[in-house]
């Protein structure tokens, strides 16, 4: 994922392989409990159709969605606009109401897939990191918003 789409994510894989395991053991144990990080796998007998991640932000109204990815082989199927809803049900649960995220402005695919699911630009824009030419966009939706969505 993010060597296949590196422009579509502000994360680099040279720099997460560069961590050591026991950084990521420690995120998938923490994210496992569900209190302040949560990671969602949606698959089926085939194996791994797509992932999110998030977690709570310092503003206990919000949750930020991370590392949204679907596998080619099951896109246009659903599985993005599922894995948004359960995040925004887990942000319900936790009594958020609403979530941002921020999506690299080359990803007119993720832009779109974002808008029609409910998020609106915030008007934010952020350079994508350290050494790295474009802009990641902030968008935002209220959690009743991305559970009443159907697109």
């Amino acid at each position: 994922m993010l060597r296949e789409e590196a422009a579509f994510f502000a994360t680099r894989y040279e720099d997460v392989v560069r961590e050591p395991d026991s950084t990521w053991e420690a995120w998938v144990a923490e994210a496992a409990q569900g209190v302040e990080k949560v990671l969602f796998v949606a698959d089926d007998e085939e194996g791994m159709l797509g992932v999110v991640g998030a977690f709570r932000r310092l503003d206990p109204g919000e949750v930020q969605l991370v590392s949204l990815w679907v596998d080619p082989r099951a896109r246009g199927r659903g599985v993005a606009r599922s894995l948004i809803r359960v995040v925004a049900g887990w942000a319900q649960g936790l009594g958020a109401g609403r979530v941002v995220l921020f999506v690299q402005e080359a990803n007119t695919p993720g832009r779109a897939l974002y808008v029609r699911a409910g998020f609106r630009p915030t008007g934010d824009r952020e350079p994508v990191g350290a050494g790295r030419p474009g802009f990641k966009l902030v968008v935002t939706a209220t959690v009743g918003e991305l559970l009443e969505s159907r697109a």
